[in-house]
């Protein structure tokens, strides 16, 4: 048989750790490094409705532009020189926007910096305060998305922040991978997902 205090001393153990696992599971609650005014949980899933993001993935192209370069956090800047028209990337316009250069970024990494030389070769400077932007935290939605058409305890992926330079303007965009309940291309059964880009910022240098 057990001795008593040892029995004992097993309890507490037992109780301490629930404590802790307890205390664990509040800080899945908010505020978020990334999400500071939100004070709900996070689940990643349409229970979060209005749904809101705490990292986001970042993606960068330039068209008809004869330098570019887009400086974000530590995310890697690419001088890109000279780069092609929207026409000359065919059918894969917008799809290649979405193609993340790095994911699971903790919001935010700072300014994003853009510099670049238009089609006819000014120089030109740009800053965006994604902070500021997305101040709100919540996940920009396609028009085309309502709530009571989501999946339900299904996945929904954070955004992909995408900065566009065409020419002199830049473009702000989002997407995100949401899970619906009905087929987006009616006989397509692999077309059950929203993914369509939502303008967020635009302006002509």
């Amino acid at each position: 048989m057990r001795p008593l205090r040892t029995t004992a001393a097993l309890l507490a153990t037992t109780l301490l750790c629930a404590c802790q696992t307890s205390m664990s599971n509040e800080r899945n609650f908010g505020p978020y490094p990334g999400a500071p005014n939100i004070d709900r949980r996070y689940t990643g899933t349409v229970a979060d409705w209005p749904l809101f993001f705490i990292k986001h993935d970042f993606s960068t192209q330039c068209f008809d532009t004869q330098y570019c370069r887009v400086k974000y956090g530590s995310v890697p800047a690419e001088d890109r020189k000279p780069t092609g028209s929207i026409e000359s990337v065919g059918r894969h316009y917008p799809a290649i926007l979405s193609q993340a250069k790095r994911i699971g970024i903790q919001n935010f990494a700072g300014p994003v910096v853009i510099d670049w030389n238009s089609k006819d070769g000014t120089a030109l400077h740009a800053e965006i305060d994604f902070d500021e932007l997305f101040k709100d935290r919540l996940v920009p939605i396609p028009p085309a998305v309502k709530r009571e058409d989501i999946r339900e305890r299904s996945n929904i992926s954070e955004p992909t922040i995408v900065v566009e330079v065409v020419d002199r303007t830049v473009n702000v965009y989002t997407t995100t991978f949401i899970p619906m309940k009905e087929e987006q291309i009616p006989g397509n059964r692999y077309s059950n997902f929203n993914n369509d880009l939502v303008r967020v910022f635009t302006r002509t240098y």
